[in-house]
């Protein structure tokens, strides 16, 4: 038997992604600094959120060769987060119609003080229950459910004595049975070292047990509506041990689903930080790639997996992120962090299938002197797709190549 990823894109073809709104730049995650610029940016006072301005930006988005679309919902009204499946159902609806093949993902985020409310009278699952809906009846062709809070198991492993990671080198060294582990109980304040806003970087308290209950769910909720699943690596070590583990360690995991997207958020947090060159960038993608390769004696269902990069780098951050280019024809040129991701998907043997850009992750651009000035969802794809054209890349937005892509 073949195991295999998928790669629908080849050399010299990409999809290009927008992660419209995310989680972390929203009104009350935010803590003014006085700021004007970082503030408006910050504050995700830009991000489109009522029907009419999301339809708007849908259709442009659809007309720029926009193939993929990751939404977290916001409420209309306080333009947080939100798990109103009411509002996930009226943004797939407006997909359907004004983007009509483009792909539709939804994250599942848990910060925000909505989401919390939500948790608090809910349960866990009200976060991530969009994973549910139907995709003709308002859900999506992806669903992210593995992302950051999801690492207490990894950590809680790591304390019961299974696993241990050079974290470096994003490697780890397995130290007893996986099938022995069980997760612990016990309710603690998630602590991760993030590039987050203030709300953003916080999780709340929940306990491993809690997070592996929430990802079985999603897992049947995806394999009940023969849905694709898609994860978001935030830690170089720590995301791809537990999206391995989803995989091959777990018994009955996303394997049989059969179709996994990975998003890569390159500069999400210190342990994955931004790349400064395209081999740093390259490493991580074939680490990701590699996932789709069963253990020997384990589950071996083929797993078709397609590699998405994003550049998740806060707006005080971004002056850190200017270097010379180290690949292609703008070898040498100065570029931020988003310009450079472009380019590193646009190489040869890259691996990467999607280019995601947007306001979820770098809502902002630089001018030619590294001033950082508010931007829009358009304007950050219409700046990609410059530079895929420099690079004589091809856009992917055929409704049957893109619906080919999400099968299993």
């Amino acid at each position: 038997m073949t195991f295999y990823t998928i790669q629908p894109t080849q050399d010299g073809q990409l999809v290009l992604g927008v992660a419209r709104t995310g989680a972390k730049f929203t009104p009350r995650n935010h803590k003014n600094t006085g700021n004007r610029t970082f503030d408006a940016i910050a504050s995700g006072d830009l991000i489109p959120v009522t029907y009419d301005e999301i339809r708007a930006e849908f259709k442009a988005l659809h007309e720029m060769g926009v193939g993929y679309i990751h939404e977290h919902a916001r409420n209309p009204e306080t333009r947080e987060q939100t798990t109103s499946l009411d509002v996930y159902s009226q943004i797939s609806r407006i997909a359907q119609e004004e983007a009509p093949g483009a792909l539709l993902s939804y994250g599942g985020s848990r910060n925000g003080p909505e989401i919390a409310a939500a948790i608090r009278s809910d349960g866990e699952i009200a976060r991530v229950a969009q994973a549910g809906l139907p995709r003709l009846q308002g859900g999506a062709d992806f669903v992210t459910t593995q992302a950051a809070i999801e690492l207490q198991i990894v950590l809680d492993m790591e304390r019961q004595g299974f696993v241990r990671f050079d974290h470096d080198k994003g490697t780890w060294k397995m130290l007893r049975p996986l099938e022995d582990y069980e997760p612990s109980g016990s309710v603690e304040k998630a602590r991760f070292s993030v590039n987050s806003t203030d709300g953003g970087a916080n999780y709340g308290a929940s306990s491993a047990a809690v997070q592996m209950e929430t990802l079985k769910w999603t897992i049947d909720a995806r394999e009940q509506l023969n849905g694709a699943y898609e994860v978001e690596l935030v830690q170089k070590g720590r995301s791809l041990f537990l999206t391995w583990y989803l995989a091959n360690a777990m018994a009955n995991g996303i394997r049989r689903l059969g179709r996994l997207n990975i998003t890569i958020l390159f500069g999400f947090s210190p342990r994955l930080p931004f790349p400064k060159t395209f081999a740093e960038f390259r490493k991580m993608v074939k680490g990701a790639r590699a996932i789709a390769t069963p253990v020997e004696g384990g589950d071996d269902r083929p797993l078709k997996i397609s590699i998405s990069v994003g550049a998740a780098v806060l707006p005080h951050h971004a002056r850190d992120h200017i270097c010379p280019v180290d690949v292609g024809p703008l070898r040498g040129t100065m570029m931020g962090p988003m310009e450079r991701l472009a380019i590193y998907a646009a190489q040869p043997g890259s691996g990467v299938d999607i280019l995601r850009v947007g306001m979820e992750d770098t809502p902002f651009i630089l001018d030619p002197t590294g001033r950082v000035l508010p931007a829009t969802n358009a304007e950050l794809v219409e700046r990609a797709r410059r530079l895929l054209e420099r690079h004589e890349i091809a856009l992917v937005t055929d409704p049957v190549d893109l619906q080919r892509f999400k099968a299993t």
